[in-house]
């Protein structure tokens, strides 16, 4: 490159620099004045989490389509679902591949504790013949209270894909454990 085009290219993003400048500058300090911590707790408040939050809104919004869907042990299809049934095909739907069985979803994602539960997540009961820790029932969180209580859409054995709540005593005596599939 001869120095008369370098020197005018130099000149062009001289330019384009000296036009944005003032524009990049208001909008970082309208991220500023809007958001406040870390450059962490920023990125976590930001579009990334947004996109995020968009994409389990996509699967919620996706499972709540099967609502009466009856309960069919050993099915995965909108003809009939068992729990990890439903969970596997909701979630293959979005490119996320799970066990097909509730005992192996659990090792699917990233363990959470109850407290840090998100819509979205796999919660693990016990099942009617399970006992201890053992997984026999999984559902998808559709939504968290502030006391850690939760709801969740799932195959129930006698009303098929249904929401239900964490404090109802057959599950709140059989929860087990949650993890993330969702990053």
């Amino acid at each position: 490159m001869t120095g008369s085009k370098l020197n005018t290219l130099l000149s062009v993003v001289a330019v384009c620099i000296a036009m944005l400048a003032p524009v990049m500058g208001a909008q970082a300090q309208e991220l500023v004045a809007r958001k406040h911590g870390s450059v962490l707790e920023q990125i976590e408040n930001s579009n990334l989490k947004q996109s995020q939050t968009s994409r389990v809104q996509e699967i919620l919004d996706y499972a709540h389509q099967f609502r009466g869907v009856p309960y069919r042990h050993g099915m995965s299809s909108p003809r009939g679902f068992d729990c990890s049934g439903f969970t596997s095909y909701v979630f293959k739907r979005f490119g996320i591949n799970l066990d097909r069985t509730s005992r192996g979803q659990i090792y699917d994602g990233k363990r959470v504790s109850r407290n840090d539960l998100q819509p979205g997540d796999l919660v693990f009961f016990n099942g009617r013949a399970a006992r201890g820790s053992r997984i026999g029932h999984v559902g998808i969180v559709t939504q968290v209270n502030d006391d850690n209580t939760f709801k969740f859409i799932h195959a129930a054995c006698h009303s098929g894909i249904t929401v239900s709540q964490s404090t109802e005593t057959y599950y709140r005596n059989r929860y087990v454990g949650a993890c993330r599939v969702v990053d």
